[in-house]
């Protein structure tokens, strides 16, 4: 017994560090709430346009309403978490997204809801989301002494990775209990609540630095100063560059699970799609929780950046693996794997960002490295959907061919100076 308690106290410093921390904690549980709710959401909605529409197009429409937002309001979501009081600016935006749920599940409920009320409320709740994340980040380093920060990052990636898991298992129990197809939307009402009353019991007060003054024009330079760091800094902007491509052709295949659901799964429509989706995004989020739960672990930056090159290849290879199973259980795995892989390389990349940021401008940093992921995963998004639908491609062939694009992206990126860098030492701590 003695050598069992001896061994979780060595694990629980390894991997579980920063939970020592109270505010991480609150902060972590309230980031899962609301990210299990994002998820739920993404599921539900795909299958209701679906269901309303019989469009994958317009799976792709609402998908990148959700995530285009990110473009426009990812900067100024930046300069306000630097600006104000981090928690103040994730507790809002919180409570913004609980209002647009509560509004869509009153429009199912009551059998009125269009596929345009689907789109509005989208670009509401992916201007919430662009708002909450980088005041998120920003705020949950400055909750862990500084060696601990990639084990911070790494475990705050549970909460976005996993939340693919935790969303969708949560609306597969209320799919056992009920029909009513507005039940899952109360789901993510309620973990919104869940969130959004944890992020108010945080009290660490956290901000960065802006230039003092008033005038358009000195909001535009604290604005922008993260764009100049990124784009002055050669190794951050080439992880950027590959992170950006691996988002773009790896990770938006929300537009198309819904399809593949129908073309390889054999179900039609409806409560059978739900499903089926959520059974593909509980295997993708179990791979992605196994995988930052590991990561949070590794320490070395030279391992960090070997994983790096590894799992950026092995996310390109574990789409074609679910774009061609047989079937269900297949499908399931290979979905594992592409969480495993992806989860795996957006952890690493973002725990690589958040060690080289300077915590004056960390922010609006990472409100312009949120701008570029998920810009592309947007105009991907849509760019998928649109494919399956008017050009006669299968939703299997456009989920394969983006992934090993992305195989051919990182070999070529072996060529690189400062990639070759950061796999073989990792990145150095500003």
């Amino acid at each position: 017994m003695a050598n069992l308690a001896q061994l979780g106290k060595r694990v629980s410093a390894q991997y579980l560090a920063s939970f020592q921390n109270p505010g991480y904690a609150k902060m972590w549980f309230a980031s899962l709430s609301a990210s299990s709710s994002a998820w739920a959401l993404i599921v539900a909605r795909g299958a209701l346009i679906l269901e309303l529409t019989g469009s994958p197009a317009w799976i792709g429409y609402v998908t990148f309403a959700a995530m285009i937002p990110s473009v426009m309001v990812s900067p100024i979501a930046g300069y306000l978490a630097d600006r104000y009081d981090r928690r103040t600016v994730m507790a809002w935006s919180f409570a913004v997204n609980l209002a647009q749920i509560m509004v869509l599940a009153f429009l199912v409920a009551n059998g009125s809801v269009q596929p345009w009320h689907l789109v509005v409320l989208a670009v509401v709740n992916g201007t919430a989301r662009s708002v909450q994340t980088p005041s998120s980040q920003a705020l949950l380093v400055n909750m862990v002494p500084r060696e601990q920060i990639t084990n911070a990052v790494s475990l705050f990636q549970v909460t976005f990775q996993g939340a693919r898991f935790t969303g969708p298992v949560l609306i597969l129990a209320v799919l056992w209990f009920t029909d009513k197809p507005e039940w899952p939307f109360y789901l993510c009402a309620a973990l919104y609540v869940v969130g959004l009353g944890l992020a108010l019991s945080v009290r660490r007060a956290s901000r960065g630095v802006v230039e003092a003054g008033r005038g358009m024009r000195v909001i535009m330079r604290n604005m922008v100063a993260g764009l100049g760091f990124m784009y002055h800094h050669p190794m951050v902007l080439s992880l950027v560059l590959l992170v950006v491509a691996h988002c773009g052709m790896t990770m938006s295949f929300e537009s198309l699970l819904p399809v593949i659901s129908q073309e390889r799964l054999g179900v039609e429509s409806g409560a059978g799609v739900l499903s089926r989706f959520s059974l593909l995004m509980v295997g993708y989020g179990v791979g992605a929780i196994v995988a930052a739960l590991y990561l949070a672990g590794v320490k070395a930056g030279g391992s960090r950046g070997r994983l790096l090159l590894w799992s950026g290849i092995l996310s390109g290879l574990a789409p074609a693996g679910l774009a061609f199973s047989p079937n269900l259980m297949w499908a399931v795995l290979a979905t594992a794997g592409m969480g495993f892989s992806q989860g795996g390389f957006m952890t690493l990349s973002a725990a690589m960002m958040q060690t080289i940021a300077p915590d004056e401008i960390r922010g609006r940093m990472m409100g312009v490295y949120n701008w570029h992921i998920l810009g592309f995963m947007a105009s991907f998004n849509m760019v998928n959907g649109t494919l399956v639908d008017f050009t006669g491609l299968s939703a299997a062939v456009v989920l394969a061919a983006g992934g090993i694009g992305f195989v051919a992206v990182a070999v070529m990126s072996l060529g690189g100076v400062h990639i070759r860098q950061i796999y073989s030492q990792g990145v150095p701590a500003t």
